[in-house]
């Protein structure tokens, strides 16, 4: 029991609580017992002893000061399909211009629970208004003309210039992409042509890539673009020097690097020359 308050008022709490709102025992409490609770200190006084109020369900709402009592069961049933400017035109046109605007329609289905079906997007299957028409055909020449002075040319470079040719950034591992490495990639043409960084020195050394070739590092840093440390080796040696010659290290130099090129070439001649052998038995 609590020592704050007189047993005859928690007997009384008890008795009435579900006889109405928090509100309403809040005002008969002080009425009869000259204690003064606030709507918060008597919501907590209810939910401390798990009393429960009178439900707010089935009684009557009272007249709004603001709109019409009638006019949520008006709005719920024509609200399906429409757009917020379309229900507040037609409760306006119903009940008086003025009683609504488009933003307080907005907030009234939220508040209302009133959902309208529309989610704003367009749905598949949806057709523009304009498919098929002429820019003239649904803009005046005045609105014509205001456009062009903020359209794009074909080849334009936005006004602040964009990222400019030749600027380096590092692209991170991708989370998702076990194995993935982290390289430098460079822009080599607007708008926004990138490539590896170190294709790109290779290349200013030696000409472009041959097919089926490919650039790595000699001392397996990917963040290493020294052209000292780029190696062109084929397709075929790398895939063999991962699969067969995984047990070496990764990280060695250019000579070495080079020696398990040519081990890899050893690797694949042997093994024509062993099929040779078994197509000519």
């Amino acid at each position: 029991m609590s020592r704050r308050y007189p047993k005859e008022l928690h007997d009384f709490v008890r008795a009435h609580a579900s006889e109405g709102s928090i509100d309403e025992m809040r005002r008969r409490v002080l009425d009869k017992f000259g204690i003064e609770f606030t709507y918060q200190g008597m919501k907590s006084y209810f939910s401390n002893r798990k009393l429960h109020a009178a439900s707010q369900k089935g009684r009557k709402r009272p007249e709004s000061s603001k709109y019409p009592n009638d006019m949520e069961d008006f709005v719920r049933s024509i609200a399906e399909g429409r757009s917020s400017q379309e229900l507040a035109d037609a409760v306006n046109e119903k009940y008086g211009e003025g009683t609504i605007t488009v933003a307080h329609m907005k907030a009234y289905k939220k508040n209302h629970g009133i959902n309208t079906g529309l989610t704003g997007r367009f749905e598949k299957g949806h057709v523009s208004h304009n498919k098929g028409l002429k820019q003239t055909d649904f803009m005046s020449p005045e609105a014509i003309e205001r456009t062009k002075a903020t359209r794009f040319q074909k080849g334009q470079i936005p006004h602040n210039g964009g990222t400019p040719v030749g600027e380096i950034r590092l692209r991170k591992p991708r989370k998702n992409r076990p194995g993935d490495r982290a390289y430098y990639w460079q822009k080599v043409a607007q708008p926004n042509v990138w490539r590896m960084r170190h294709v790109v020195v290779w290349e200013e050394h030696n000409g472009p890539v041959p097919d089926g070739c490919m650039i790595t590092f000699a001392d397996g840093d990917s963040l290493n673009c020294d052209i000292e440390n780029l190696i062109l080796e084929t397709k075929a040696q790398h895939a063999i020097k991962n699969s067969k010659y995984n047990r070496f290290p990764k990280s060695y130099d250019r000579e070495s690097a080079e020696a398990l090129n040519r081990l890899a070439d050893l690797k694949m001649a042997t093994t024509k020359a062993k099929k040779r052998r078994k197509t000519t038995k």
